[in-house]
């Protein structure tokens, strides 16, 4: 049996070169793509941390699981919810795989103190090689005024959004994570069955931190700034609907209202583009590793990042909304004897994750998946396996709350949101639509004006609500 190495690489949007960032230095995960095939149009199941990864991990829809936002604290709600369910890495291990998982992989919030014990045949890893001077805990500065600071102020203080050190990769979590994970490899690598190795880099998640090396990639004067920066016209909503960038403005030196400044939004870019270009050092470090214990072409590679992020688009910065740079995240999948350097265009979601590692894996698909198998698309272009990639955001988790679900099309996104109880482990929707949105990315690839309200329109945005009415019967039919 293949073994597999899966990647989970934090707020990563496709800002890779592989995905026509040209810009951006990502060389070692750029190669993985040559090696195998990248999903060009795929899109998360919520654009916000837990829920994102729950979905995944499970094979559930988040209506199906009710996870749509990240819990305030730790609660095992995978195993309070559903104590039954059989998770990815536990179907692996079931089936005789040596199941392993560091960082983030599950959401810690959402699993037990083992990142939900059930799910690995080997205890989470939590302790990791430390570099000279000590590797300190996330989001791990290594600035020393920064460190004393943080050290004096109260708890919950908020260090700076970005550091940039020069100090070696293993000084930060995610350098020494990788060579932990490198070194398992190895060791798994010797074992007489396959593996299951998880690993989730922390990096391009705020802050944005890493070594000085990535920065030095980069001319901040060149980088390119967000070319539409305010909500389309027509938009049902203002800035404050998706926190007003409030995920960004908690940390220090950041202001807590109005535009971001050109200047800082520089910074700001610069600092995750140093981070993408870290944790692509990283995965070559497991890349690496795979060749040299010889474990290479018997391994399935799956790197994905977790949802997108908005880096000034609509003037947001962070995740969390229903537009396209938080919707879609890359998924590039290497498999040993199936085609290399594959781009598919077909519209995929993170819920097909699952299935598609069964299937390489020549392992049975357990009956509760939601999602559909990828494997299709390794052969010939041209199949289409879903008609419309299904995503989904709340603002708030509140008893007179609202709920979006959108529709992303090859061509168009349709949005419809309506009012809901949120507040409860089983979510209330209405049949009471508060607003829809409709982008066609033919004529506007920025979401510059929503259509949704324009008569030459009228007859697309019809079609839309069909397929939605379609594609998610479990919501009440409302009057159109």
């Amino acid at each position: 049996m293949p073994n597999v190495l899966f990647i989970a690489i934090d707020d990563l949007k496709p800002l890779l070169g592989c995905y026509g960032a040209s810009w951006i230095k990502s060389p070692n995960i750029d190669r993985l793509a040559s090696r195998g095939t990248r999903f060009i149009a795929n899109y998360c199941q919520v654009s916000f941390c837990a829920p994102s990864r729950f979905s995944l991990l499970t094979g559930l829809r988040p209506d199906t699981t009710h996870i749509v936002v990240n819990p305030a604290k730790q609660d095992d709600l995978l195993r309070k919810r559903f104590q039954d369910i059989v998770t990815l890495p536990q179907h692996f291990k079931n089936n005789g795989f040596l199941t392993c998982a560091m960082g983030k992989v599950f959401d810690g919030r959402t699993v037990d103190d083992g990142h939900d014990t059930a799910s690995w045949s080997v205890p989470y890893v939590r302790r990791f090689d430390e570099a000279p001077g000590g590797l300190g805990k996330p989001p791990g500065y290594q600035n020393k005024s920064t460190q004393q600071r943080l050290t004096a102020a109260a708890p919950g203080t908020q260090g700076p959004p970005v550091e940039c050190e020069d100090v070696p990769d293993n000084a930060y979590y995610d350098g020494a994570m990788a060579r932990t994970g490198a070194a398992k490899i190895r060791e798994f690598a010797k074992a007489k069955q396959p593996f299951f190795l998880a690993v989730g880099f922390l990096r391009p998640h705020l802050p944005f931190i890493a070594p000085k090396k990535y920065w030095d990639l980069y001319d901040r004067a060149k980088l390119p700034l967000a070319p539409f920066q305010t909500l389309p016209a027509s938009s049902p909503h203002d800035l404050a609907f998706y926190s007003n960038s409030g995920e960004l403005r908690a940390w220090s030196d950041v202001p807590k209202t109005g535009l971001i400044p050109e200047a800082l939004q520089r910074e700001l870019i610069h600092g995750y583009a140093a981070s993408v270009s870290y944790s692509d050092a990283n995965v070559g470090l497991l890349m690496a590793a795979l060749e040299e214990s010889g474990a290479l072409e018997n391994t399935i590679v799956c790197v994905s990042g977790d949802h997108g992020w908005h880096l000034g688009e609509h003037g947001h910065w962070g995740k969390v909304t229903n537009y396209e740079d938080a919707t879609r995240a890359p998924l590039i999948i290497a498999a040993p004897g199936h085609r290399q350097g594959a781009e598919v265009k077909a519209i995929t979601e993170f819920l097909d994750v699952y299935p598609t590692l069964c299937d390489l894996a020549s392992l049975s698909k357990p009956a509760h998946l939601q999602g559909t198998s990828l494997t299709p698309l390794f052969g010939e272009s041209g199949t289409t396996l879903h008609e419309a990639a299904i995503s989904q955001m709340t603002p708030n988790a509140s008893k007179d709350g609202v709920m979006g679900w959108t529709l992303r099309t090859p061509r168009y996104r349709y949005i419809e949101w309506r009012r809901a109880d949120l507040s409860t482990d089983t979510p209330r929707i209405t049949d009471q639509v508060e607003s829809v949105e409709l982008y066609d990315y033919q004529t506007d690839p920025l979401e510059r004006e929503n259509l949704a309200g324009k008569t030459e329109h009228a007859a697309m945005l019809k079609q839309q609500q069909s397929l939605f009415d379609k594609l998610l019967p479990h919501l009440p039919k409302p009057a159109r």
